[in-house]
This record gives structure tokens, sequence and C-alpha cells, in this order.
């Protein structure tokens, strides 16, 4: 019977710490990293709009510092900027929530273009056109 305990109990860990354990251990390469982060996050905001989740569920399974951190010291800055946008949910909801069906759009549009492989058409200039203006718009309304 304390096999079976143990199962359940790793059954029901948390997703961000099986994230963040394979961010750890780097079982995935950057570009499986950024297929799963684009993924999640897709998946995530689509719950959000339909009201399935809570913003703050959506914190916990991934837009969330432990993961924040563990993408930046892979240096994958479209995944930063995806979990980045995410972790303001909140923030958007208390302060601004007219403005949260904006960011989710956001964030659904910068977790698409990390399903698209690295080398195929984008170039630098396209990646970077959407974030900074996009990034000034939400936070003149957020703050």
């Amino acid at each position: 019977m304390g096999d079976q305990g143990e199962m359940k109990s790793a059954m029901l860990q948390p997703a961000p710490f099986l994230l963040v354990e394979l961010l750890d251990r780097r079982a995935l390469s950057d570009e499986q990293v950024r297929y799963l982060i684009g993924w999640q996050a897709l998946l995530l905001v689509d719950l959000l709009q339909r009201r399935c989740i809570t913003v703050r569920y959506a914190e916990q399974v991934l837009f969330n510092l432990d993961v924040l951190q563990r993408i930046e010291r892979r240096r994958l800055k479209e995944c930063v900027e995806v979990v980045d946008w995410g972790m303001q949910l909140e923030d958007w909801e208390a302060h601004t929530p007219e403005h949260l069906p904006e960011a989710l759009s956001t964030i659904a549009r910068l977790a698409q273009r990390l399903l698209v492989p690295e080398s195929k058409g984008r170039g630098k200039r396209e990646r970077q056109r959407t974030s900074p203006q996009a990034s000034a718009v939400i936070r003149k309304h957020a703050g």
C-alpha cells in the first residue's frame, strides 16, 4: 500500500515542478523547450479565455518565476517574453480587466511564434517588431 501512496503523491505533484525539473536537467533541447512553452501557453490562454481555469492556476503551471529563471539561463528570449507576459496577467486582471483579452491575444500570438522552427523564415527584425510596441501599450494601461 505504501507504493500506491508514493505513486499517487507523484501523480499529484503540480505540473510546474515537473517542467522546472525538465528544464533543470536539460532533458530537452532548446527547440523542444520552445515547443513545450508555446503549446502550454496556447493551451492556458484558451482555457483562460473560456474561463475554465483561473489566472492563478496559469501562473502555477507556467507563468511563474521558477520557469522564467530557467529559460532565462538558457537564453531563450522568445520563451522569456511569453512567460513574462503571462506573469503580468494577475495585474491586468486586478487593475485593468478590460485589457485582459488583449493581453491573452498577445500571449497567444507570441506563443505561436515559438512553434515555428527558429531556422524557418523569421528574421530578428520580425521577431522584435511587435514586442516593444505591444509591451508599451499594455504596460501603459496596467500602470
